[in-house]
């Protein structure tokens, strides 16, 4: 009896206990991990499907996004699938150069969803193929500038806009007071170039006939049935058509399974308690640094080409 109630055994047995119990919690959420991630860590090469939705308004993330595909050993082709309206016309552009700089080393395929217009539609053309559905709204293919004008509703408010400028035209046009000949016809010059550069491109990535750009040159929209007609997009499909697009234009291999591209922002509690763990014991494996790198990311208006169905 003096022997079970011996202070020092009492004090081992706690220990023991609590050691077990950390070898368990560990063990099991390393085991968890791996099944949740085996599909991504498996040895397979893959094909990536990568979204863009909604407004461009910058390109920073979309673009640091496609460098990691284009980097990874593993991608061994990219079907971009596009749900956009448009936006800024600088993001645009980016994507699409950072689309026609990855198809130089990787197929890359773009598939339509609901909508593709105006900038969504431009950086379309940074694919090898377009796919589209046969009710996609695409086309809208143009720039605009809008402002509105508050000078009438700050005057009922007793509020009263003086400004001293450097020149007539600095930050002209504004939102106070009319716009004379001289400020819109400078910024329809804008315009009108920044179109012309659009739509350089849409010739040159699609061949048009002169026909066809006068179809498609004030701005309307079409349906992907229209937009095969006058040759802006290449096929109706979705993305299992652009996979075996893929497998029989590019060599691709057809086992390669079609993988969503996820980079999670902010890691899960099982993560972070992993994390923690690891940590504290200061134990290092090959999972370490992504854990430990998810866990630092919580601590952590320009010209647009966009379709406005409002204005159509």
């Amino acid at each position: 009896m003096v022997f079970v109630n011996n202070p020092d055994l009492k004090g081992y047995r706690k220990r023991l206990f609590f050691w077990r119990t950390i070898s368990v919690i560990t063990i099991a959420m390393i085991v968890y991990l791996s099944f949740e991630k085996n599909e991504e860590n498996s040895s397979q090469d893959y094909i990536a499907n990568y979204n863009i939705s909604g407004m461009l308004i910058t390109a920073d993330k979309i673009i640091e996004d496609l460098e990691e595909l284009k980097s990874n050993n593993r991608v061994n082709s990219i079907i971009i699938t596009v749900d956009s309206p448009g936006g800024t016309t600088v993001s645009a552009e980016e994507i699409y150069l950072k689309l026609k700089e990855i198809s130089l080393s990787k197929p890359t395929t773009i598939v339509m969803r609901n909508i593709a217009t105006s900038g969504a539609y431009l950086l379309s053309l940074g694919g090898d193929i377009i796919f589209s559905r046969e009710n996609t709204i695409t086309g809208s293919i143009g720039v605009l500038l809008q402002w509105a004008r508050v000078d009438d509703a700050l005057s009922k408010l007793g509020i009263e806009i003086n400004e001293i400028k450097s020149g007539k035209l600095k930050a002209e046009p504004d939102f106070f007071g009319e716009v004379d000949d001289e400020t819109q016809q400078v910024t329809k010059e804008i315009i009108d170039e920044t179109f012309d550069w659009f739509l350089t491109i849409v010739k040159a990535e699609r061949n048009l006939s002169p026909i066809e750009i006068n179809k498609i040159s004030d701005g309307r929209i079409f349906t992907g049935r229209q937009a095969i007609k006058l040759n802006l997009v290449d096929k109706i499909g979705d993305k299992n058509d652009a996979k075996k697009w893929l497998i029989e234009n590019k060599g691709i291999d057809s086992n390669s399974p079609i993988i969503d591209y996820k980079k999670s922002n902010k890691p899960s509690f099982i993560e972070l308690s992993l994390a923690n763990i690891m940590d504290y014991f200061n134990i290092t494996t090959s999972y370490t640094g992504l854990v430990r790198s998810n866990l630092s990311l919580i601590n952590n208006g320009g010209l647009q080409s966009v379709w406005d169905h409002r204005t159509n």
